[in-house]
């Protein structure tokens, strides 16, 4: 009930009185304590002894609280007090406060042809006052800016003013008479105080133009003779700078003839310098391909050249291949002793795998080398029987066994064999 608009208040530029203010400003106002303490249940004729108290104008502070300026001019927008209360309220000279504050609600609530007349004198009114900005602290104003802004601006103490057409505009519909500044009436009164001294002024003017001609008779024949002396001076003078300027001219002649010599001079010395870098530049630049192409000549013959590590590599590999070729040479006959007793040994199978790897050497082994016969053991029994025929033994012994038979052969008959076989004959 509190925070509800008279029931007699009229709707203002089409809304409610109070929706002039933002919601969410007109909320915190309602939370506010001053509002709840000091605003309730006030009227048009209480509300001047609040606005008399107030020492500060402004919008929101701190935490965005209002101040008591604003929660004052939104209970006289739920209030609508009469046109001639708020104008009281404007005219008042003694409180600057509530004029402020009247000011405030006419320009929220008044026509455009009311503003200009009732706000426009207030520019006359250069009291200080104090208006508490957002951060909360102090600053100081004056009645007639104040005035100004809400004649201007769009936005004050934190409230959008509605607007208003242009002051031009009202003139030239004749709803408003041009405004006379002040300024002009200081102004009007200055040009006629100069107005009534030249007239005085006239007066001694003629005294003085009458002895002026005087003095200026006199004036004029010092001037003369002072002028004779002058051009006899000036006349002395432009003959010495004449004089000047013939011996200045010859020295300059003089001075430009060595300059010339000297630039011809260094012109030359400076195309034979010139030559010279070209000539060394040249040099150099042929010695520097020189000694690139021949390290890529040497660098070119380093990658054919086979390396220290290459060589020795080649010379141990050949050498092992000797070794290798001396090596079997010498051990042909030995090797051929342990194959045969290692053929003898073993299970089948052990002496298949044997004769398989005997095989796989023999091919392996290079074609220079000439390879011994290989004896079978169908030959060695034919050369047993031959011997022992000739020794005259029977058929029948031969066929019991051979190893009788190589006992009762002589040295001499085994040496042959041996022979025969490729192996060295027993001593004697």
């Amino acid at each position: 009930m509190a925070n509800r608009t008279a029931t007699e208040a009229q709707n203002i530029h089409g809304t409610n009185p109070q929706f002039l203010i933002e919601k969410i400003i007109r909320t915190r106002i309602y939370d506010s304590l001053y509002w709840k303490e000091s605003c309730f249940a006030l009227t048009a004729e209480t509300l001047i002894d609040k606005a008399v108290n107030l020492t500060s104008i402004g919008g929101q502070y701190g935490n965005q609280k209002p101040t008591e300026f604003l929660c004052l001019a939104l209970k006289m927008l739920q209030l609508q007090p009469e046109k001639e209360i708020v104008r009281l309220y404007i005219q008042n000279e003694d409180y600057k406060y509530l004029r402020a504050l009247g000011a405030f609600y006419l320009r929220l609530t008044g026509t455009a042809v009311e503003i200009y007349q009732y706000l426009e004198p207030l520019l006359l009114d250069y009291r200080k006052l104090r208006r508490r900005n957002i951060s909360g602290e102090f600053e100081l104003t004056h009645v007639d800016e104040f005035v100004d802004d809400l004649l201007r601006s769009e936005r004050v103490c934190d409230t959008i003013l509605p607007r208003i057409t242009k002051r031009h505009i009202l003139e030239e519909n004749g709803d408003l008479e041009p405004r006379l500044s002040p300024l002009e009436e200081d102004l009007e009164d200055e040009e006629i105080a100069e107005d009534s001294e030249g007239e005085i002024t006239s007066e001694g003017e003629k005294m003085d133009q009458s002895r002026r001609t005087e003095g200026d008779r006199k004036l004029r024949t010092s001037s003369r003779e002072r002028h004779d002396h002058r051009d006899s001076y000036r006349d002395s003078k432009d003959r010495d700078r004449r004089r000047d300027r013939r011996s200045h001219s010859s020295s300059r002649s003089h001075s430009r003839s060595r300059s010339r010599r000297r630039d011809r001079y260094s012109s030359k010395r400076s195309s034979r310098d010139r030559d010279r870098d070209r000539s060394r530049s040249r040099s150099r630049t042929r010695s520097r391909s020189r000694s690139t192409h021949r390290r890529n000549r040497e660098t070119s013959r380093d990658r054919y050249r086979p390396s220290r590590r290459d060589r020795s590599r080649s010379r141990e590999r050949s050498r092992d291949r000797r070794d290798r070729y001396s090596d079997y040479h010498r051990g042909s006959r030995e090797g051929e002793r342990y194959r045969r007793d290692d053929r003898s040994r073993g299970s089948p199978e052990e002496r298949r795998s044997r004769e398989r790897e005997d095989n796989e050497e023999s091919r392996a082994v290079p074609e220079g080398i000439k390879k011994k016969p290989s004896v079978s053991s169908k030959k060695v029994n034919a050369l047993f029987k031959k011997t022992a025929v000739q020794a005259g033994e029977p058929k029948k012994a031969g066929k019991e066994g051979g190893g009788g038979a190589s006992e009762s052969l002589s040295v001499e008959e085994t040496n042959k064999m041996r022979a025969a076989l490729g192996l060295k004959p027993l001593k004697m």
